[in-house]
Order: C-alpha cells, then sequence, then structure tokens
C-alpha cells in the first residue's frame, strides 16, 4: 500500500484500527479529533512517509511517529507554541533526514504573558527544544510569523526553507541564533538592502526563485563575505528588478558606492553557482574576488 494515500476527514477509533500495522505511504487527516484518533496506530505503519495535517490543536502533541517517516506537512493548522515545540520533539527524535512543512500554522496566544503556571510551562518547553539535535531537519516555511521564528531561536535546526520574502523578514531576527543552521533556501521578491544577519555556521544559501534588485544581492554577497569559510551562493533562477545604472543620478551613485563597496571584499573563499544568469549578474560579479564560478548552461557563460 506504499502507492496509497489515505485522506480521513470524519475518522473513528474503529477505523483508524483497520488500517494498524498496514503498508500506507502517505496519510492526510483533515481535522484534530481524526488525528487523536490517529495517534494510538501511527506508529505502526510500517511504510508511513507523510503524513498532512489541518486542524486546531492545544497542549502537548501526541502523536507516535513512525521510523519510515520523511514529512510532515502542516496544511492549515492553528496550534500551541506547546503543541507545535513536542511535535518538533518527536520529530527530533527521528535518525534521518526529514522535512516539517509549515504550510499555514497560525500560533495560538504565546503562553508568556498567561501567569505565572504559564510562564514556568514556556520556561520549560524552551529548555526541552534547546536541547533537541534538529541538525537533521528542514524547516520549510510559507506563511510564518514573528511568534513562529521565536520558537526557532537558540535551537539546532539545519536546513531553513522560507518561501515568501515576508517569512524572510519575519526569520530576519532569529536567523543568526540559530546555532547549526548550514543551509538557507529563499524564495520571493526583495528590495533595498539585505537585512538578514547569517549565523557562522552557514555553508550555502541558495536563492531559487528570486526577484530583486542589484543593492539586494550587492548587500548579501557582502554579508557572506563575512563569513570566515568556504560559503557557497546558489543562483537558480534570479531575476534583476529595473537595474540601477539607469535610474538617474542618485542612484547611480548608490550603485556606484555598492560596487566600490563589493571590490573592496575578500570574496576567494565564496563559490557563485548560477543556472540562470543575466548581463546585469554578469556586471555586479565583474572585478570580484570570487574564487570558484559555477556555471551550470552555456548561456550563463
Amino acid at each position: 500500500m506504499t502507492h496509497m494515500t489515505i485522506l480521513v476527514e470524519n475518522g473513528s477509533v474503529d477505523l483508524f484500527e483497520i488500517l494498524r500495522d498496514t503498508g500506507i505511504g502517505i496519510m492526510s487527516l483533515s481535522n484534530a479529533e481524526s488525528a487523536s484518533y490517529a495517534s494510538k496506530i501511527l506508529y505502526t505503519f510500517k511504510n508511513l512517509t507523510k503524513l498532512h495535517l489541518w486542524g486546531t490543536f492545544s497542549g502537548r502533541c501526541s502523536l507516535q511517529l513512525p521510523v519510515t517517516m520523511q514529512c510532515i506537512s502542516l496544511q492549515k493548522v492553528e496550534c500551541s507554541a506547546e503543541w507545535l515545540c513536542s511535535l518538533l520533539s518527536a520529530l527530533s527524535s527521528l535518525d534521518h533526514s526529514l522535512l516539517c512543512e509549515l504550510l499555514d500554522v497560525v500560533l495560538q496566544p504565546y503562553e508568556y504573558s498567561c501567569g505565572d503556571d504559564s510562564q514556568t510551562n514556556a520556561s520549560d518547553l524552551r529548555s526541552e527544544i534547546l536541547s533537541l539535535d534538529m541538525r537533521h531537519m528542514t524547516m520549510s516555511v510559507i506563511n510564518g510569523s514573528v511568534e513562529l521564528f521565536e520558537i526557532l531561536r537558540d535551537t539546532s535546526l539545519g536546513i531553513l526553507d522560507l518561501k515568501t520574502a515576508d517569512c524572510a523578514s519575519s526569520a530576519s531576527k532569529i536567523l543568526y541564533n540559530i546555532k547549526q543552521l548550514t543551509t538557507l533556501h529563499l524564495w520571493g521578491t526583495y528590495n533595498e538592502r539585505c537585512t538578514l544577519k547569517l549565523p557562522a555556521t552557514l555553508q550555502c544559501i541558495s536563492l531559487q526563485k528570486v526577484e530583486c534588485s542589484a543593492e539586494c544581492l550587492c548587500s548579501m554577497l557582502i554579508a557572506l563575505s563575512l563569513l570566515a569559510h568556504s560559503v557557497q551562493c546558489e543562483m537558480y533562477d534570479v531575476v534583476f528588478q529595473s537595474f540601477e545604472y539607469s535610474c538617474g543620478r542618485e542612484s547611480q551613485t548608490h550603485v556606484s558606492d555598492l560596487r566600490s563597496e563589493i571590490l573592496a571584499l575578500d570574496m576567494t573563499h565564496m563559490t557563485i553557482l548560477v543556472e540562470n544568469g543575466s548581463v546585469e549578474l554578469s556586471e555586479i560579479l565583474r572585478d570580484t574576488s570570487i574564487r570558484i564560478l559555477d556555471l551550470k548552461n552555456a548561456e550563463c557563460g
């Protein structure tokens, strides 16, 4: 049954007992009640690789995940910080690479402001999540918030995938605190200077499908150059907004200042990988000290 997806909207204990020990590959649970019924038998699924969740969740997460799990996807979820933290704790106990997708996650009012007992509980949650080994986890976020990213502050998350510029903005305040982050994927539209504070552990920043200004890219390269180890910048599908060289004297002066700044950088430890290049990108990289340039097709050359 590894090729089968089971979607349950109105489940029961009896229904899920039928599925116990089966080889279902993907399960979608459309509400918290179904998830509660399924929690008692999920760990018995011997080939389950992906779990989709919808609904409202409070308290601790009671899902016992099978060792075969590769991805959990929160589709449209409202949850408490306690539930999300305990879910991350369950995921961290799996000893292989896995993906946690937060597609549309809204946190219930955060417990820190809800009295002494709740503050104690939140403090215990923080201690628990900070002790987790999350280096094998990838977190993919589409609709994030400052509160959501605060949960990730000081954790050991390995890979973060930010699907929009709004997510990147919300994450910018805690990125440098993620102590084991090695790879950052970015999507979306970016203007002006890059405000991301990159952690010292970062080894790769990957621009997946990005529209940006020359100012944004130059300031990102400046931030990468400050890392004191080999680092890779992947540009898979980067489109430049109207190039500033033709936008008036003030803008030309600004870009000229950026050019002077980037030309002064030591970029010998950087590798730039380009799959969809442009004349504008070539102009930004002209005369820099980049050590390795990896061009993935003839057009880039």
